[in-house]
């Protein structure tokens, strides 16, 4: 293997995250990952949206939560810079009442979010992130932490 590598000039995993994939997070970069669910059953659903700018952020089924996930549409992140993001893009709060994916631009604002790890909130500007599941889509609405569609539970959590 060393020498068909070699033959073929291949590159690091650390070359690739420096030179082609810079802004992919790492683990060490994470405050949660995996399945997002809210305590009204409910998880975060990319339905793929986040292998393009403009989609939108969706609402579906968990399943068992006892179970790791093995949908990937049901996979984000959330950074310790306050990014939710999917696989490719951030989520965007800054376009109507939807959640959208947008290129992330660093710069905060509607794509920033705060995550209390004792009230489980994903909160931008005293506004939380609810499960809304009449409409099948999250929105930003006015925090209440007694409401089980805005207390949130990442999959996977490194804090």
């Amino acid at each position: 293997r060393m020498a068909l590598r070699e033959r073929l000039q291949c590159k690091s995993y650390a070359w690739f995250i420096k030179n082609i994939y810079p802004e992919l997070p790492l683990e060490r970069d994470l405050v949660g990952a995996g399945r997002v669910a809210n305590d009204a059953h409910y998880c975060l659903d990319t339905r793929g949206g986040d292998l393009a700018g403009g989609n939108f952020l969706y609402l579906g089924s968990c399943g068992d939560l006892a179970t790791p996930s093995t949908n990937t549409n049901r996979f984000m992140m959330f950074t310790k810079d306050g990014r939710l993001m999917g696989l490719n893009y951030c989520t965007d709060t800054g376009y109507g009442e939807e959640v959208r994916f947008e290129p992330c631009h660093e710069q905060g604002g509607t794509q920033q979010f705060k995550y209390d790890v004792t009230t489980r909130t994903l909160s931008q500007d005293n506004r939380c992130l609810m499960g809304d599941s009449t409409k099948g889509y999250p929105v930003m609405a006015e925090c209440d932490t007694g409401n089980p569609a805005q207390l949130w539970t990442f999959e996977f959590k490194y804090f």
